[in-house]
């Protein structure tokens, strides 16, 4: 006697075509799925690869314009405030000029601007705007690292003052 006969229960053997499609088209989308992401998470990765790569550029800027200021002060000094600068590298020392190099890694443009420094008379604090004392001995240095991606100029930027410690 075959209790499964007995009690109503009609098995099937083996996948029916059904059941073949729907786990390939799970199979499928999962597979899809995976491969946008990946795509997404390799473009993200390149985009805030150049974000990075800027972040160094921006840092050797500052350092630039430190190892500039210790060779002599005269190098930030003598550079017309509020023009366009770059930085160059003639083989022993930094320089700037305002004849645009080739791009760095052929990507990036890296730009600077001195701007002079004011003070606040009995605070000495430095101002925003030229109502206080003009301090020869300090300079704003506003650095820009710029690049295409996707068609349009992505930039990042960092201000920082600079000193006269030597002379």
């Amino acid at each position: 006697m075959n209790i499964h006969k007995d009690i109503g229960l009609n098995y099937k053997k083996g996948i029916s075509i059904i059941e073949v499609i729907v786990a390939s088209v799970i199979i499928s989308l999962s597979v899809i799925s995976i491969s946008v992401v990946y795509g997404n998470l390799v473009s993200l990765s390149l985009e805030n690869t150049k974000k990075v790569q800027a972040a160094f550029l921006l840092d050797e800027g500052v350092e630039i314009i430190k190892t500039m200021r210790n060779e002599s002060w005269s190098n930030i000094s003598n550079i017309s405030s509020g023009s366009i600068n770059y930085f160059i590298w003639n083989g022993n020392v930094w320089k700037s000029t305002t004849t645009a190099p080739s791009l760095i890694d052929n990507t990036f443009t890296r730009t600077f601007v001195v701007s002079p420094v004011y003070r606040d008379v009995s605070t000495f604090n430095i101002l925003p705007d030229t109502s206080g004392l003009l301090d020869a001995g300090t300079k704003k240095i506003d650095i820009s690292v710029s690049w295409l991606h996707q068609g349009a100029t992505s930039t990042k930027n960092i201000t920082t003052y600079i000193f006269n410690l030597y002379e």
